[in-house]
């Protein structure tokens, strides 16, 4: 198909398959804009694409309040995380064979493995709880 206009029709395609639109009106555009942005779709025609077709998208919001809450929260799963593997850690090796002084060790470190877990669990929920409060 031959290229002869400037935008990138061809002579040869229907009229009907390329929309061009103005809003005029700054507080619209800047609606529009703030709507595409929130919308988290990946380019401007697939967002006006599923206004128009009326399909279902995503919009994201950031809830500013709640970043330093989700800030620990992740910090303290992040610390189950690891003595869980710690832990993992230590139960193989107690499976393994070793002797009956070392398997002692091996489940005093499980049981201050499992205290700290609790502990971070803990704290986990009474920081729910206070952002629940909020």
């Amino acid at each position: 198909m031959k290229q002869n206009k400037p935008d990138g029709r061809c002579a040869t395609c229907p009229r009907w398959d390329r929309w061009h639109i103005r809003i005029p009106n700054p507080k619209d555009q800047q609606k529009l804009i703030e709507l595409y942005r929130r919308s988290g779709a990946k380019t401007k025609s697939d967002f006006l694409r599923a206004r128009l077709l009326d399909e279902s998208f995503k919009v994201i919001t950031v809830d500013e309040s709640a970043v330093e809450y989700y800030r620990k929260l992740s910090s303290i799963t992040a610390r189950i995380q690891k003595i869980s593997i710690l832990y993992n850690q230590t139960v193989k090796a107690i499976n393994s064979y070793h002797s009956v002084k070392a398997a002692q060790v091996l489940l005093q470190r499980l049981e201050q493995f499992s205290q700290q877990i609790i502990t971070l669990e803990q704290l986990a929920i009474e920081l729910t709880w206070e952002y629940q409060k909020r």
